[in-house]
């Protein structure tokens, strides 16, 4: 596989993968959000096999298929389990509107690839524009994190930010050490049972969400 191919195949992943985050931010519905970073976790796995493929590098072949997995299909899985189980049609009011949050979204996708450019030599080195979309998967992840209120959307934030972390990984070394990226998968999936366990505990025992705690205050 040529260069100029792969740097078209991850360009075009890039692309798919922002449109996934967008479709994050814009999700009123939160089994509509973890749908989308269900796809961006496929797509993810499937930069690991183009990498791959480019390379020869057999763990990556390793990371790929424990990505599409863990992260593609247990993990969603995980998550529309506990959305039935507390019976979950909507997601609470942002802190933010939607339309407020896609735009700070957008200011960051734009924010990171024109940081990206000011890197020069370095942005060069890597493969197409996986340094910036990684960058923006990040941040924006970060920023579903911190502008909704319950646990399980702040998951689906969580798991979008590590995903642009692994993409960016990839683009970079293009085969970092396998046990660290199998370490940071557990990290994720330890992360994810602690917020269910949280999850269910709070609303079993109050029956009211982790964003309702604040009217608890005496």
């Amino acid at each position: 596989m040529s260069a100029e191919t792969v740097q078209s195949i991850i360009d075009d992943l890039g692309a798919l993968l922002l449109f996934t985050m967008i479709l994050i931010v814009a999700a009123s519905q939160i089994s509509r959000a973890i749908y989308a970073v269900a796809a961006q976790s496929l797509f993810i796995a499937i930069a690991g096999a183009v990498f791959a493929t480019a390379t020869g590098n057999a763990d990556l072949w390793v990371i790929a298929g424990v990505t599409l997995a863990v992260k593609a299909i247990v993990l969603p899985w995980g998550l529309h389990w506990v959305v039935r189980r507390m019976n979950v049609r909507r997601e609470v009011e942002p802190v933010i509107p939607i339309a407020a949050t896609l735009a700070l979204a957008l200011m960051v996708v734009v924010m990171s690839f024109h940081l990206s450019a000011s890197l020069g030599i370095v942005r060069q080195a890597i493969t197409g524009n996986a340094l910036p979309v990684g960058i923006a998967l990040t941040l924006t992840g970060v920023l579903v994190m911190a502008t909704r209120k319950t646990a399980l959307s702040q998951m689906v934030g969580l798991f979008a930010s590590e995903n642009g972390i692994f993409f960016t990984a990839m683009a970079v070394t293009q085969g970092m050490p396998l046990i660290i990226e199998i370490g940071v998968i557990l990290d994720v999936i330890l992360a994810a049972l602690v917020m269910t366990i949280m999850v269910l505990r709070v609303r079993s025992t109050v029956d009211a969400d982790i964003a309702d705690l604040d009217r608890l205050k005496g």
